[in-house]
């Protein structure tokens, strides 16, 4: 999914992580929520599946324009149409964050083709999916493409902000690493 703000930023949902995303769970469905986890910790002969009882929950998601500031939420009782909210003066643009701030702990992932793909213009490209601003992630030349990947990678490993990575090319996978 994606839409325009008001103010002409395109919002993308197409990965997972987003920083300007969160999912929303109504006050009158916290006790419930509650018991789900309690279930999940008690030794049971239901088949229940907790997560998706979870997922039930927060089934409304909650986007904020990072350019902006306004916040969208989806209406449950209007098909899950995005309604629109305007702050009443300058906003935190971030408020959607992680608890952990630039301190979340996220991914890194590379991919490369030869041939370059259709859907891309570059031969590879790298996403950092963490609350820290990267340049210089599309590549025509594999060994910038690849240079680039490990100084990304040492860089979110020094600031502690990396949980999984992996580079692939040609859809095989070339490096990873993953924190245990």
């Amino acid at each position: 999914m994606h839409f325009l703000c008001h103010c002409g930023y395109d919002i993308h949902d197409t990965s997972d992580c987003l920083s300007y995303k969160a999912c929303l769970i109504a006050d009158q469905d916290e006790e419930e929520l509650w018991e789900i986890l309690e279930k999940g910790e008690k030794p049971h002969n239901d088949k229940i599946d907790i997560a998706t009882e979870v997922m039930r929950l927060l089934h409304r998601n909650v986007y904020q324009c990072p350019k902006c500031g306004r916040i969208f939420i989806e209406d449950a009782d209007d098909g899950y149409e995005l309604k629109c909210f305007e702050p009443a003066e300058n906003v935190n643009k971030k408020m959607l964050i992680s608890a952990h701030g630039e301190d979340w702990r996220g991914y890194l992932y590379a991919d490369w083709y030869d041939p370059k793909p259709d859907y891309c213009e570059y031969k590879g490209f790298i996403t950092p999916l963490c609350n820290v601003k990267f340049d210089d992630l599309f590549f025509y030349d594999y060994d910038a493409f690849e240079r680039r990947y490990f100084e990304i990678l040492d860089e979110m490993m020094a600031r502690k902000i990396l949980r999984r990575a992996r580079l692939n090319v040609n859809r095989e996978t070339k490096h990873s690493w993953e924190d245990k």
